[in-house]
């Protein structure tokens, strides 16, 4: 197709989708607003590893509540726009980041965290998935295997067809893979990214008395709303992230 034609759809595959997906779309706007409010309240504790308790899992962690938050936008927007193979290839790179980010914070010393901050490659299913002893995984490796099918140029890479009646399917699964990843970020925030440490400063400190119950409560309202829109085996995904992991002896990676 030629450029303008490319336009026009994109145009109209907007308007349509916003038709469509309208509440979708509110739920998914409204997760990444009320977390970032609840992130925003912690922002001044970063670098501060003696009021934190982080350790060197602060780098993964917050680089992946950061860039999550960038990603799952352009994500969306290219979804909304009908370019939906380009949206899903951008939330595998969310997935792995979520992953990363919770087995560092749970093993703060392992050598996975000093070669992730050298930008080395880690080889995720081994040195990640393959570790992780409980809960089963289930759900978490089916949909690590469809966003690694898509994120190389394969048969199930990006798209063919661009209008908004041929691909209003592939449109809504990636709002709910979305909302997928929405909720484990929440989980990673919640439990990960705002330590007991951090908490206990918030309450006591904040000028607002409440504010960070107030913003914890919203934010948790704000995916147990937007997590009605997706299946059980969607939701399967969040909780299996959300759930206490045991992790194997071996450190190595």
């Amino acid at each position: 197709m030629r450029f303008d034609e490319l336009e026009k759809e994109r145009q109209r595959n907007l308007t349509l989708a916003q038709e469509k997906f309208s509440k979708h779309i509110s739920v998914i706007k409204n997760c990444i607003d009320t977390q970032h409010e609840y992130v925003e309240l912690f922002v001044g504790f970063l670098q501060h590893r003696h009021l934190t308790q982080h350790g060197d899992a602060e780098k993964p962690i917050f680089s992946a509540v950061i860039k999550s938050e960038i990603a799952l936008y352009s994500s969306l927007i290219l979804t909304l726009d009908g370019l939906h193979g380009s949206g899903l290839a951008l939330l595998r790179s969310v997935y792995e980041a979520l992953m990363i980010a919770k087995f560092a914070s749970l093993r703060k010393n392992d050598n996975l965290i000093s070669k992730w901050i050298a930008g080395e490659t880690i080889y995720f299913s081994n040195a990640i998935l393959k570790k992780i002893v409980t809960p089963e995984l289930k759900e978490l490796k089916i949909l690590w295997g469809a966003l690694c099918n898509v994120s190389h140029a394969s048969i199930y890479s990006y798209q063919v067809l661009t209008r908004f009646e041929d691909i209003e399917k592939e449109i809504a699964a990636n709002l709910a893979i979305l909302i997928m990843l929405l909720g484990c970020n929440f989980h990673l925030i919640n439990k990960h990214y705002i330590t007991r440490e951090m908490a206990y400063l918030a309450k006591e400190y904040h000028s607002k008395e409440g504010e960070f119950q107030r913003r914890r409560d919203a934010a948790k309202i704000a995916v147990q709303t937007a997590t009605i829109f997706i299946s059980d085996q969607a939701r399967q995904v969040i909780r299996e992230y959300s759930r206490v992991w045991q992790l194997a002896p071996s450190i190595s990676s």
